[in-house]
């Protein structure tokens, strides 16, 4: 039988992790023990022994006599091996039982135990009797290891003999082989270390004689000696301890969040589809989509696109588009049924370690909005899986269903070409993914939480009701921040200068020349604001310029800048400066219309083109039309997009 506790006299066993025994037991019910490594006496009930043993701190004394191949653990179980091995090992204590239960002494020769064994198989349909040595043998083994059933089990493992046969100089050889060449990047296969091995040992057996001569080890000899080392070990050696550490990694549980707007997720990544032009109908590229995602809920917050890329902007963008309510759907997306209702002010923004993340412009923008930044490990995506995971049903449920889709690999194209089949404006890709998140993402069924996000959001607003801050110190955060001093003539920011009246009181306090931080929006140069030194106010201040400043972005900016520059005028000119402002626009306009899929797109990245504002698709257009403005300003309404959950697209229009 398996390792058990008795409570009588002579029984050993562990407790507390230290063994002891029972030296005496008084009138069935007090049990005196004694610790065998100290020899100090104690005494307990069997009340308490048995509440010991509940709580798992009396436990067996481990059998001694079992091999170490087979000795179990403390968890382990018959079940734990090959049924078919169970099977064998449950018929042979079947045999032992079954003679034990004779209740005589059993006499081990064949004659006698022959006969005995028959009866037994034919009570037990056994039409295999087995031999009287056999059932010997089982008897032997069952009382050498204390009645364990594990001694029983036919073990295959301990059958032959262990080690390897070949010399100690082929094993050296070997050995090195695998170490130099098969664990060092970038690696080889064994039927170049068993080559190797041939032309190691020719080599040895050229100063050996012929009949001592060093045998060749087989394909499969060298294949177990590479296989003998730990994955994990050979994983380090030839990919890397980071690699490796992925690879052979373990995955638990994600953390969770309590209440909603706790923890919020951020990520950027490329939208699988690409863009076509509203006027002229040529392909932009692909923009980047940021989304920001509530980790109670698997909520999307807020979502920022554009084609700028990853940067401090997107994340800013993705912000304000989080935290404000989203009142703007019924009128620019018309055909959104559903209810987005996602807004406030998270507690903590979970975020991996790109340089935008990482900038001053975002802590101290999360500063002032009482907003916890946290930064999963290096090169381990996994601890912000949320976001990772709803990128993946963006990609696979919504744009992997639409023409002109980049697929997430370009090896599963197969001859498809998504620049031809492009049809999706920029607006309507907008429009299209308003409809997916509000009237697919947020009401279909989530695995993991059994119950659609919105209807976890709505739950959560009775215990966390959302926070909004004030619309002006939100305007305030959500920029970056330099160090300037402020003049008579005001203050100097990339060649632009700004002054208002409202800044002079800050002259007159701290003196003609003031060191002051100054806050910037890099979308539109028309104002910065200044941050008084004593009140920590922020003041709103106009450009001098306003007219050439207003709605100009600040990579538009420094390129009329640079042309100045190279034409040797002057940067301050303002006649100049315009000119070439009016030549930058018409540069940009006709990159649109350019065959160079690059400077497609880098024209829309200098368009400001992004979701939160309306593109500008020819910079150099004639004025408009009053009715071809109000058709310019109406919604535009999708016609190419499907938003059917069903990975191949099939489902009606949106």
């Amino acid at each position: 039988m398996s390792s058990s506790i008795r409570f009588n006299k002579g029984s050993t066993f562990i407790l507390d992790g230290r063994e002891v025994s029972v030296i005496l037991v008084v009138n069935g019910s007090l049990v005196r023990l004694e610790d065998v490594a100290s020899l100090e006496i104690s005494q307990y009930t069997k009340e308490q022994l048995l509440e010991l043993w509940t709580a798992g701190r009396l436990v067996p004394k481990p059998t001694a006599n079992l091999p170490i191949e087979v000795r179990p653990s403390t968890l382990a179980t018959l079940s734990s091996y090959p049924k078919k091995l169970i099977d064998a090992a449950m018929r042979r204590q079947a045999y032992v039982n079954l003679l034990l239960a004779e209740g005589e002494k059993i006499v081990s020769t064949p004659a006698r135990l022959r006969p005995l064994l028959e009866q037994i198989a034919k009570q037990l349909g056994d039409a295999k009797v087995p031999g009287p040595s056999t059932v010997y043998n089982w008897l032997r083994k069952i009382r050498y290891h204390d009645n364990h059933p594990l001694a029983l089990l036919e073990k295959a493992n301990a059958r032959g003999w262990f080690g390897c046969r070949f010399p100690a100089e082929v094993q050296d050889a070997l050995i090195k082989l695998i170490e130099e060449r098969y664990l060092e990047p970038p690696g080889c296969n064994i039927a170049d270390i068993h080559d190797a091995l041939r032309a190691k040992l020719h080599e040895l057996n050229l100063l050996r004689a012929t009949d001592k001569a060093l045998q060749l080890p087989s394909y499969a000899t060298v294949h177990r000696a590479v296989l003998a080392y730990p994955a994990y070990e050979r994983a380090v050696a030839r990919f890397g301890k980071r690699e490796a550490s992925i690879r052979f990694r373990t995955s638990k549980a994600a953390p969770k969040a309590k209440f909603i707007l706790e923890a919020a997720e951020i990520d950027h990544t490329p939208v699988d589809l690409f863009v076509v032009d509203e006027r002229t109908g040529m392909p932009l590229g692909r923009p980047w989509l940021t989304v920001i995602i509530d980790r109670m809920s698997r909520m999307i917050l807020g979502i920022y696109v554009s084609f700028g890329g990853p940067s401090t902007e997107a994340v800013f963008g993705c912000l304000r588009n989080a935290i404000l309510p989203k009142t703007y759907i019924r009128e620019c997306y018309p055909r959104v049924e559903g209810e987005w209702p996602c807004y406030g002010l998270m507690q903590t923004l979970v975020c991996d370690n790109g340089l935008e993340f990482h900038s001053r412009a975002l802590e101290q923008a999360c500063f002032d909005l009482g907003i916890i930044l946290q930064f999963c490990p290096t090169r381990k995506p996994y601890f912000k899986g949320m976001v990772e995971r709803a990128f993946g049903s963006i990609s696979r449920n919504f744009l992997h269903a639409q023409k002109g889709t980049s697929l997430a690999n370009w090896m599963d194209r197969h001859g498809y070409d998504p620049l031809i089949t492009a049809v999706a404006t920029f607006d309507e890709l907008m429009h299209a993914l308003h409809i997916w998140i509000a009237d697919v993402y947020s009401v279909h069924y989530h695995r993991t939480l059994k119950r659609p996000p919105l209807a976890v959001w709505k739950d959560g607003l009775h215990d966390n009701p959302p926070s909004l801050p004030d619309l002006t110190v939100l305007d305030i955060a959500l920029t970056e921040n330099e160090e300037r001093v402020l003049w008579h003539y005001g203050i100097e920011l990339f060649s632009l200068r700004y002054n208002s009246r409202d800044v002079y009181p800050i002259r007159y306090q701290y003196g003609e020349k003031v060191t002051v931080r100054v806050r910037y929006n890099r979308a539109n140069l028309g104002h910065i604001y200044v941050v008084h030194p004593g009140t920590g106010e922020a003041i709103k201040v106009p450009a001098v310029e306003f007219d050439y400043a207003s709605g100009l972005r600040l990579e538009v900016h420094q390129l009329i800048c640079q042309e100045l520059r190279e034409a040797g005028l002057s940067e301050t000119d303002p006649l100049k400066r315009a000119q070439a402002k009016e030549r930058i626009r018409q540069v940009i306009g006709e990159q649109l219309a350019s065959k160079k899929l690059k400077k497609r797109k880098q024209s829309a990245r200098l368009s400001g083109i992004n979701s939160q504002q309306t593109p500008t698709a020819n910079l150099d257009a004639k004025p408009a039309s009053p009715t071809a403005l109000q058709q310019a300003q109406s919604p535009v309404i999708p016609r190419q997009f499907k938003t059917s959950t069903h990975p191949l697209g099939k489902g009606g229009q949106p």
